[in-house]
């Protein structure tokens, strides 16, 4: 516990430092936006998400708690959701030894930089209830039903932040059948603990939908809950390379880890350890998130349990060693670290040099209020807005909203305009719409395939008709951007 502690210590600041200098990232931006809606009037699923409902819910509560919405209270709920990832990988891989939960937590702490989890992501909720319904389940001399239940309760929990958490739930059940197929589980014990886990996991989960269907809202949580991450959300690959060159120096280390499973002593240890089972089964389940987009922060919930595998079997080759030898091998260990460190530093170098600068100044953002300002003077103190370029930051830096319910003309707006072509058109026959930023930049809208869609083109159609109608075309050496106000 003290080493973790001195480690967390270590990491806060530095970790902090990193996270301020990184600005708001765009993904955050629309948790900020939409979490802070929720202050001035707004519902959940009054604006479209594109996660489930519980990190925008949780965002407002949190960031009310530590000081409202800027970027030192932003910074400080990623670090504080950074620490928690960590501290819950020391958790997961105590039961492995002193040594090797801190190897994991060092690791996972690493991770936290090169996963995008210096941004405010769902991830890192994932991962720490993840990682806690994993030593819930596992770390116990008593597998009591209540631990697996209490682990599917977490699971359901983190579900409501996105729904990716299903596939760690597939890894508890394959663990679950592993466990039967091996003779370490009886058939009935094992459909026994899989019902709990599943019972658990289902709790939250009913318990949201019977709040949204007693506010009328059901029909929209199911939708942007289950329906469209599953069924609507796109396949890509545009960030597959990116993906392979910064996190080459882990992947490396899984790579080297698997030739030495391979081995015994290694391989007769995993063979006796079902824990560590689960932990690569939950690890390799989350991996099929990444079939849809290969952004790094989708790795993350398997990187936390692959860090708890990494962690055992260093701590079990450090054993080995000492077996052979009467002194506690610190050469080589300086020199793993020393070996890690360097794949590191290849990588970030390999990825983006100039992210180096983010533990060494402090950023200014004292610019960002000019663009906010100029905005709320164009809408007043009761006009909406319509942004289409920049506009998750420029929502954000007003404090205004649409008339229309979405922020961002991302891939979940698109699946919306096709069951609702005329969108556009009544945003701009709607006389509280003051200002619209269109028309900056050479895709259009965020989502620029969903052009080539006949219900998109439509709706793009429209929205140029009814500017040329109804508003007039403004540049203002005040603004970055041309915008367009009402005639």
């Amino acid at each position: 516990m003290t080493r973790l502690f001195i480690l967390l210590i270590l990491f806060g600041p530095i970790f902090f430092l990193f996270t301020y200098n990184s600005t708001y990232g765009y993904d955050a931006l629309e948790y900020l936006v939409i979490g802070r809606s929720l202050n001035e009037g707004y519902s959940l699923y009054d604006f479209i998400p594109s996660k489930s409902y519980l990190i925008y819910s949780s965002t407002n509560v949190l960031l009310s708690l530590l000081g409202g919405y800027n970027h030192v209270s932003v910074t400080a709920l990623i670090t504080l959701l950074a620490m928690g990832c960590v501290a819950s990988a020391w958790r997961a891989a105590r039961q492995f030894g002193e040594r090797a939960s801190l190897i994991t937590a060092a690791l996972t702490a690493a991770c936290c930089f090169f996963m995008e989890m210096n941004f405010l992501e769902p991830e890192s909720w994932i991962a720490i209830f993840g990682l806690n319904a994993f030593v819930l389940a596992t770390d116990g001399k008593e597998q009591s039903g209540w631990r697996w239940l209490g682990a599917g309760i977490l699971l359901g929990i983190a579900m409501c932040f996105k729904s990716v958490v299903a596939f760690y739930v597939v890894g508890f059940g394959a663990f679950i059948l592993l466990l039967w197929l091996t003779g370490r589980l009886t058939f009935w014990p094992m459909v026994a603990r899989g019902m709990l886990v599943l019972l658990g996991f289902l709790l939250p989960l009913v318990l949201s939908a019977l709040y949204f269907y007693a506010t009328n809202r059901l029909d929209a949580h199911l939708e942007w809950t289950y329906i469209y991450p599953f069924g609507g959300y796109p396949s890509h690959t545009i960030f597959l390379v990116k993906f392979l060159i910064k996190l080459s120096w882990f992947l490396l280390l899984l790579a080297l880890s698997v030739v030495l499973m391979l081995r015994q002593p290694y391989r007769a240890a995993y063979q006796r350890t079902p824990v560590l089972w689960l932990a690569l089964l939950l690890a390799g389940f989350s991996c099929v998130a990444m079939l849809k987009t290969q952004a790094s922060h989708y790795f993350f919930p398997a990187a936390v349990f692959f860090s708890v595998h990494l962690g055992f079997i260093v701590d079990k080759w450090l054993e080995q060693y000492e077996r052979r030898h009467t002194s506690i091998p610190y050469r080589s260990i300086v020199m793993g670290v020393g070996v890690v460190g360097v794949l590191v530093l290849i990588s970030a170098f390999l990825y983006r040099p100039d992210a180096i600068k983010r533990f060494v100044t402090i950023a200014d953002y004292s610019g960002e209020k000019d663009a906010g300002e100029f905005i709320r003077e164009q809408a007043g103190p009761t006009g909406k807005v319509l942004l289409f370029d920049n506009a998750l930051s420029l929502y954000y830096l007003s404090d205004r909203e649409p008339n229309v319910p979405f922020f961002f003309t991302e891939m979940q707006t698109t699946h919306y305009i096709k069951s609702h072509p005329d969108t556009y058109k009544k945003a701009l026959a709607d006389t509280s719409l003051k200002m619209v930023v269109f028309g900056n930049r050479s895709s259009v809208i965020d989502d620029s395939t969903a052009l080539n869609d006949p219900a998109n083109a439509y709706a793009i159609r429209q929205l140029r008709a009814g500017l040329q109608k109804n508003f007039v075309q403004v540049k203002n050496p005040r603004f970055p951007l041309l915008y367009w106000v009402r005639k």
